[in-house]
């Protein structure tokens, strides 16, 4: 299966980077068709086509450019190794190429493998979304960017792509983040607060860089374009902004990615080699990329909760509220957690909502705090 859409990595780049660095063989292994999927649970997939943003030809060259700085970076932390899959060739159209990545996916996933989709414009993204109808589940969609767009357009597919999110039952939430507030218009904004979608602005990330985990924690796919990294850090993007993500910043989004429990794909969009200066952007995404590894070695498996004796309980009372606020403290990572509570057909049950630390001071200072407010409306 994996073989009818995929097309090993070039030999010229293999024997001017890969091969004469002793290490990047050791952690990273390259897919063959003898090769069997068992035994990883990371693998990197390039796809070299552009066709969703014509006007930003070139980011079909991405992969390979990653691929050239990932090589020589060191091995991976606590022994990760990376199985490289090589590169989804162009359709005869792009929607051929969306059923590639579609497909390529399903058979990934279905082994429990963790995809890195790199290359290619952030319309794929309608593709990783899709693969994960295999599971049948709802799921919450992070996105890193410092803007939006969703239009109509018979041309450039990044334009549309965000209303088949939106469109879908298959989302249950949809997570943005490192906005800019002067790309967002208000009706972007309001329509995402009237489907109680959350946001999280860049200003917020540069306070305090850790206001992002929570964000990233409860997604199960991340879709991460490089124009929510700032010119100077990033160079190779057709619209680039003084502002945005710094690089140390974005390698954290990276690694809170690669920390969730839960997510199984994160698409690294729009990068174009054409427009890059002393390979500054590629060197970005393939140290995103280490960053991504690290984070999934870092993972404790405490989200979803199985068990609540792996946590500390602290209940919190806050004036005027009609029920205690309850907040669990892992016992294996540190991290925090709202129990809300809220009833549905005569029933009770209740939700487990991703938090720091900062929301826990925000109750025992008698606030309720927004990310529990932000929720309590979507339950209600």
């Amino acid at each position: 299966m994996l073989s009818d859409f995929l097309q090993p990595v070039n030999n010229h780049l293999l024997e001017e980077f890969y091969t004469p660095n002793k290490y990047a063989t050791d952690y990273i292994h390259l897919y063959q068709k003898t090769r069997s999927l068992e035994g990883y649970s990371v693998a990197i997939l390039g796809v070299e086509d552009y066709r969703g943003y014509i006007t930003n030809k070139g980011t079909e060259k991405a992969a390979d450019e990653v691929r050239k700085q990932l090589y020589q970076c060191s091995a991976f932390t606590n022994g990760m190794q990376l199985l490289d899959l090589g590169n989804i060739k162009a359709g005869a159209t792009y929607v051929d190429t969306l059923v590639a990545v579609v497909e390529t996916l399903h058979e990934l996933f279905k082994h429990n493998v963790i995809t890195i989709i790199i290359g290619g414009d952030a319309a794929l993204s309608s593709a990783q979304f899709k693969a994960y109808e295999i599971f049948e589940n709802q799921i919450t969609v992070a996105q890193i960017a410092s803007k939006v767009v969703w239009e109509n357009s018979d041309v450039d597919i990044h334009k549309t792509y965000l209303k088949d999110f939106f469109l879908s039952g298959f989302l249950r939430k949809y997570n943005l983040v490192a906005y800019q507030s002067y790309f967002i218009q208000e009706k972007q904004l309001s329509f995402l607060s009237s489907k109680n979608h959350d946001v999280l602005r860049v200003g917020k990330i540069r306070e305090h860089v850790f206001e992002a985990e929570p964000f990233l924690r409860e997604a199960a796919m991340v879709t991460y374009n490089i124009n929510a990294i700032r010119y100077s850090d990033a160079p190779g993007q057709p619209d680039p902004s003084p502002n945005g993500l710094f690089g140390d910043e974005a390698c954290a989004m990276a690694r809170y990615a690669g920390m969730s429990d839960q997510l199984m794909s994160i698409g690294i969009y729009d990068f174009n080699p054409d427009l890059d200066k002393s390979n500054i952007t590629a060197k970005q995404v393939a140290q995103m990329v280490w960053y991504f590894m690290e984070g999934i070695s870092l993972r404790r498996n405490d989200y979803p909760i199985v068990d609540e004796n792996d946590f500390n309980t602290y209940i919190v009372q806050i004036d005027d509220a009609e029920n205690d606020f309850i907040f669990l403290k892992s016992k294996k990572s540190d991290r925090w957690w709202m129990k809300i509570t809220y009833d549905k057909r005569d029933l009770q049950k209740h939700i487990l909502v991703p938090c720091t630390y900062k929301d826990y001071l925000s109750a025992l200072n008698n606030e309720i705090p927004e990310r529990w407010m932000r929720e309590w409306m979507r339950l209600s």
